[in-house]
């Protein structure tokens, strides 16, 4: 090659140059180093690990654990590059169960600082101390040392300038050696550990649980109120804690993302996360999250990049999939407000808590389908589901108090079999604008939609009525016809199966004319003709998501048949409501994926006056 016109030979590198290069790969600032020394520490068993930092690390970083040890013949290896004991040869990559593999962190960061290793190994009576700089090994002899082993990395960079030079002030290179040692901490919070800084004690954590380390690092108070997350898959399992919506927060430096305990970055399962939290943080912020992956290790490769933070999985959409359902489970079981639940099915139960399995009730928007596919089941419909009429009766001193159906008259309809409740059975509840429902909780307040509450249950009970058990049909007293357009009388035929299922029977009576026979009995319908045109028309427009027919025809019927906004409610019609809607698989969203109510947690009222 040429260099400012001049012809230059090629030459080998001498090693010290090599190593150096090669460093900078592996050691890219303090907090890599940090990283590097505890996962060797991990690797070797250890139960309680030590971090002492000074000048943000280039000065002095240290990581002192009470694993295994090692011999001093195993200490001088250890220093050389590509020397390991995690791996024989290349297929064992497949099966790896620890976090180093390569054999390089060592003879990285020997090769740019002063680098001194004090070890014994267990059983042996006496250590081993190695003493190198800048890859030149200057001592290495046996001396006294408890079991265990202490790694000291002095004035980093100290042969590297221009490295040593583009280091940032001490508060950043802190703050990352900082995140470093609480993404291991949560990684194992059986493990005790310490962090000093210039000589003093900023973290002592001692062994425990989940919680206890969550406490431990974020306060007792964010701790309480951390959801479990807890999904297990036929490969994956996903386990760990996000916070609710009342503990947004600004910025995303609380979230922790692993696989099998190694911390990882993938902004496609942080999309997963946020897209599962997303009708819940209404408000904004970001969620507090800690969460791990668990597979099998040949499901997934870490050899993609040297810092080892990214990982490839064979079946990606299945763990986007698998992130998705856990995260929105727990979130949607946790806030269901059970002081309105009444009778609800919870599920199986370990221990006092909910057990998320592969049916839990949980379904993706409309937007994610694709990504997560979700199997159903529907029980057979439990009774009639009564769309409230369009044209309401008003009590006569105007109030806006309204009378049941069937009731106008002053005799009860006998054939709406709706439940009978006391005014003391269940919570209070209000309308508020004739559209939403509130009702007071023990930890704050509950608002619901009125209309897409009643979407969800007449969805879930049209579902069952095409895939289980057809509804039965009350014939009209006068058949009511229709008209189509052209392009849509395929489009009706197509329905007609799916429509007799759900109790409706139509007659063709012309090259664009139908005849509504028969509706579901036991709905009361203003207008038999504009429910037909609206599912029809509902069923059109849904045909470029590319759902199945029956889920498309079902969320058509719910959307055109539900109670709508701004029509007055009676106390009896919002406790059914309320209660068929805690019945239903998914209370959190119609089946359009919009929310279908808002929990305002005790803590966002307290805030709104100072308190």
């Amino acid at each position: 090659m040429t260099v400012n016109g001049k012809r230059r030979s090629i030459i080998a590198l001498s090693q010290s140059v090599a190593d150096r290069i090669a460093a900078g790969e592996v050691v890219e600032r303090p907090a890599a180093v940090v990283k590097e020394l505890v996962e060797n520490a991990l690797d070797a068993g250890a139960t309680r690990v030590t971090v002492v930092i000074e000048d943000a690390g280039r000065t002095l970083i240290k990581v002192v654990d009470d694993g295994i040890g090692m011999s001093g013949s195993d200490l001088a290896a250890a220093v050389g590059r590509h020397t390991t004991s995690k791996i024989t040869r290349f297929e064992d990559l497949e099966n790896l169960t620890t976090f180093g593999f390569r054999g390089e962190a060592l003879p990285s960061v020997a090769a740019v600082s002063r680098l001194t290793i004090l070890s014994r190994a267990r059983g042996e009576e006496v250590g081993t101390e190695l003493m190198i700089a800048g890859g030149r090994v200057e001592k290495c002899e046996p001396t006294a040392a408890p079991e265990g082993t202490s790694v000291s990395v002095g004035h980093l960079f100290y042969n590297v300038p221009a490295r040593r030079k583009f280091l940032r002030q001490d508060s950043t290179e802190f703050k990352w050696i900082a995140s470093v040692f609480k993404h291991f901490a949560l990684a194992f919070p059986r493990v005790s550990w310490e962090l000093y800084r210039n000589g003093e004690q900023l973290y002592q954590l001692p062994s425990g649980d989940d919680r206890d380390r969550l406490a431990g690092l974020f306060g007792d108070d964010v701790a309480e109120e951390m959801i479990e997350i807890d999904l297990q898959r036929e490969w994956l399992r996903v386990r760990g804690w996000i916070s609710p919506a009342s503990l947004a927060q600004r910025s995303t430096s609380d979230q922790y993302l692993y696989v099998n305990k190694r911390q990882i970055t993938s902004p496609r399962l942080n999309r997963a996360v946020y897209t599962a939290c997303e009708p819940y943080y209404t408000s904004g912020g970001h969620p507090i999250y800690v969460i791990e992956l668990e597979a099998a290790p040949d499901r997934f490769d870490i050899n993609v990049h040297p810092a080892k933070k990214e990982v490839k999985f064979d079946d990606e959409k299945g763990v986007f999939s698998g992130l998705w359902s856990a995260v929105r489970g727990a979130i949607s079981s946790n806030r269901a407000p059970r002081e309105l639940a009444r009778g609800r099915a919870q599920g199986e139960t370990s221990g006092g808590k909910r057990v998320f399995s592969e049916r839990s009730p949980v379904r993706a928007p409309a937007h994610l389908t694709p990504f997560v596919p979700i199997p159903r089941q529907y029980d057979a419909p439990r009774g009639a589901v009564l769309p409230f009429p369009a044209d309401r009766k008003r009590t006569p001193d105007g109030a806006g108090a309204v009378k049941p159906p069937g009731q106008e008259s002053g005799k009860p309809d006998r054939t709406l079999e709706a439940p009978v409740y006391d005014a003391g059975e269940g919570p209070t509840i209000w309308q508020l604008f004739d559209t939403y429902l509130i009702s007071p909780l023990k930890t704050g307040l509950v608002i619901i939609d009125q209309h897409v509450a009643h979407e969800r249950v007449l969805y879930e009970r049209a579902l069952a009525a095409i895939e289980r058990e057809p509804w039965t049909s009350q014939q009209l007293l006068f058949p009511v016809s229709f008209n189509v357009s052209p392009e849509d009388v395929q489009i009706v035929e197509e329905c007609l199966p799916l429509l007799r299922a759900m109790g409706f029977e139509l007659e063709t009576t012309g090259p664009r004319e139908f005849k509504i026979l028969s509706v579901p009995a036991g709905i009361q319908i203003a207008s038999e003709r504009d429910l037909l045109l609206g599912i029809v028309a509902e069923f059109k427009d849904t045909a470029a998501t590319g759902s199945d027919a029956r889920n498309r025809l079902a969320a058509a019927f719910a959307c055109r048949g539900a109670v709508k906004a701004g029509q007055p409610l009676e106390t009896v019609e919002m406790q059914r409501l309320i209660d068929e809607l805690f019945q239903t698989e998914d209370p959190e969203f119609c089946p359009h994926g919009r929310p279908i109510y808002h929990v305002i947690n005790k803590r966002e009222i307290d805030k709104w006056f100072r308190r």
